[in-house]
Parts: C-alpha cells; sequence; structure tokens
C-alpha cells in the first residue's frame, strides 16, 4: 500500500515557504490527536476527486499521507509518499501510523484488484473501498456519502458508536458480578490447582487482540510445568499426560478460562467473541486462511459464536480451523447485542461441557 509523506495543502509556488509551511502543519498534527492518518490505493479520477474536496476543507480530521500508485503519469503531491509496489505498503501503515486504507480502485482494474487482495485481508486498520459511481449499481456492502462521494466500508466491525460503547459498558459490568459471585469457587479451584502439582495457579500466555495488540491472556493451571520451544505449541489431546486430575476436570467444563474475566475487565477481552489463538497458530494459518487475521478487528471472547456451533478443542487441521473461522467472521459481520445475549445464554446453560475439549 501507499508510502507516507506529510501534507494536504495546496502546493506553493515558493519552495522555503513550502517547505515551513509543511513543517507547521507537521507540527499542528503531532498535538491533533483527532487527525485520521489515510493511505490511499489507486490514484485515478474518483481517487484525485476526492482528494481534492479533502484538501479543500480543512477542518475535516482526515489527511492522506501515501499513495500507493505504480502509474508514474498520475501527478502525486510531492508531499505526498508514493508507494510503487505493495510490499511497501504494510511498512508505510506501521511506520507512520495509518489509521485508514482507501482502496480507489474501480473495478475493471480487477488485476490490481487480484494482486492486493492477499493483503487486504490481512490489514488491521480500517479498511473503505471509493467506488466509481458506475460501480455503485452492485454494491452489497455498507457504504458512505463522504464529502458528497460514496465510499465502502469493507472490514469495519459493527460494534463500533453507542452500539459498541453499550458492549464495553456490559462486558465490564458483568465481568465484575462475576468475579464477585465465583469468589469461593475460585477459592476451592485454586487450592485444588495448588495441591495437585506444584506451580502456579494461574497461567499466562501472549494473544492478540483488538486490531492485533498484543495482550496476556489469563487461565488457571491445568497441566503440569513442563518446558516448550518458542517455534512449537503442542495442543493438548485427548488422555494427555500432562494434563492434572483437576486440570482434565477444569478443561471439560471450561472452568480453568474463568481468570479471563479479569481481562475483560482489563478492556483487553470481550464477554462474546472470537477466541484468541496462540501466537503460534495465528502464524501457522494467516497464510494459510485468506480471511483469518479479519477475526482480529474485534476484541477477542471468553465464548464466542464458533464455540455455541461446535467449534472447540484441538485444532488439528486446517479445515477444523476453517471452520471455526467462518463462524467468527459470520459473528463479526452480523454482531448485535441480542446475538451476544444469546451466546451467552447458550453457554450459561448448555455450552460449559464438550467431548472436544480435553
Amino acid at each position: 500500500m501507499p508510502n507516507i509523506a506529510a501534507d494536504d495543502t495546496a502546493l506553493s509556488i515558493n519552495p522555503i515557504s513550502s517547505a515551513s509551511h509543511h513543517s507547521r502543519t507537521i507540527q499542528r498534527e503531532a498535538g491533533d490527536t483527532r487527525t485520521k492518518r489515510v493511505l490511499m490505493i489507486g490514484y485515478g479520477k474518483t481517487a484525485q476527486k476526492l482528494h481534492q474536496r479533502l484538501k479543500q476543507q480543512r477542518r475535516f480530521a482526515h489527511r492522506i499521507v501515501a499513495i500507493h500508485e505504480p502509474d508514474e503519469h498520475r501527478v502525486i503531491d510531492s508531499d505526498i509518499e508514493r508507494l510503487r509496489n505493495t510490499a511497501q505498503i504494510s511498512d508505510a501503515i506501521a511506520r507512520h501510523q495509518i489509521s485508514e486504507v482507501w482502496v480507489a480502485l474501480p473495478l475493471t482494474e480487477i488485476s490490481r484488484w487480484h494482486q492486493l487482495q492477499p493483503l487486504l485481508c490481512q490489514l488491521l486498520v480500517d479498511l473503505r473501498w471509493v467506488p466509481d459511481a458506475d460501480t455503485m449499481t452492485v454494491l452489497s456492502h455498507r457504504h458512505r456519502d463522504f464529502l458528497g462521494m460514496p465510499m465502502v466500508d469493507l472490514n469495519h466491525p459493527s460494534d463500533t458508536g453507542l452500539r459498541g460503547l453499550a458492549k464495553i459498558i456490559f462486558d465490564r459490568g458483568f465481568a465484575l458480578c462475576i468475579l464477585i459471585l465465583l469468589l469461593p469457587l475460585f477459592a476451592v479451584l485454586s487450592l485444588a490447582i495448588k495441591y495437585s502439582s506444584p506451580g502456579p495457579v494461574f497461567f499466562t500466555q501472549p494473544r492478540l487482540g483488538l486490531n492485533g495488540k498484543r495482550f496476556n491472556v489469563y487461565k488457571f493451571r491445568s497441566m503440569k510445568l513442563h518446558q516448550e520451544s518458542d517455534d512449537r505449541l503442542t495442543q493438548a489431546t485427548r488422555d494427555d499426560p500432562r494434563v492434572t486430575p483437576i486440570g482434565r476436570f477444569m478443561r471439560r467444563t471450561s472452568l480453568d478460562e474463568l481468570p479471563q474475566f479479569f481481562n475483560v475487565l482489563k478492556g483487553d477481552m470481550s464477554v462474546v467473541g472470537p477466541r484468541p489463538h496462540a501466537l503460534i497458530h495465528n502464524d501457522l494459518y494467516k497464510d494459510k486462511l485468506m480471511m483469518y487475521m479479519q477475526r482480529h478487528r474485534v476484541k477477542p471472547g471468553i465464548t464466542g459464536w464458533a464455540q455455541i456451533n461446535g467449534c472447540r478443542g484441538e485444532t488439528d487441521t486446517e479445515e477444523k480451523m476453517a471452520s471455526r473461522i467462518a463462524l467468527d467472521l459470520h459473528y463479526i459481520r452480523n454482531w448485535s447485542f441480542s446475538m451476544d445475549l444469546k451466546i451467552i445464554l447458550w453457554t450459561a446453560f448448555k455450552g460449559w461441557t464438550d467431548t472436544n475439549a480435553y
């Protein structure tokens, strides 16, 4: 995707004045956390028209800082970084703290779409499509009016805005109530874990959260202490000798997951959402399953749509993981507060035990 540079102001004839103005713009934006840095893919007539409108709206909180456009005949402002190949896009997003990527490619540029598709599926920033007018007749995605032009949200989660705030408030309140109510159970399980084998009560492991941010997930320790190499993770299997007796019971009943309500209270997780996978599994499947990383566009959950539909336990084949990801993406696309309540109630009454969990 495009590389990023500086300013969206009109070009100045005087180069010294232009440089000075550019410096002031950078300083002004550094103190304005509301400004969203944008990387645009494509710079045809539609993209150029949108860019001109954006430059005329000085108070608008978006600024294009990089453009991916290999066609040298399409002139780009000197204060905007031109990205000539797709390999530069991911680096530019990280380097310039891009918050939105706008794809301004018509469907007629199908070869570029094919080239970009694997990368677009992995992006953990807001991804929007700016179609030309002729394309709008075949749309099935949610679109909005932006400066009088259509813009399509391709991967913007549903749990944002006021509905997202309601989800956050519910998560924190629900987690606090559960932790208070289950304090006696926590005490009993802690004693049983300490009695079953030497080692800590809790087990922590890094996971990817919202937009790929890393956090440590909490669980009750269900295995004997053992060493594993950094590049390998052995999932628990049926009759796994590493699992303690109390650990086997907790895993079958999902009681080992209860400490994750602390993660919810901290804001790392939600009560409902895609289950967080081990980092090594992310590395393994992100290149095998095209839409895999899109599950990180929302907070991971203690339970989820995939879990109540039978996708629990070991994911020892690509087919099993693909089924889980399909259900996770269904949840993200169709999220609603009532859907969360349905998943919570199903989990509470019959989702704590599963023959696939061991």
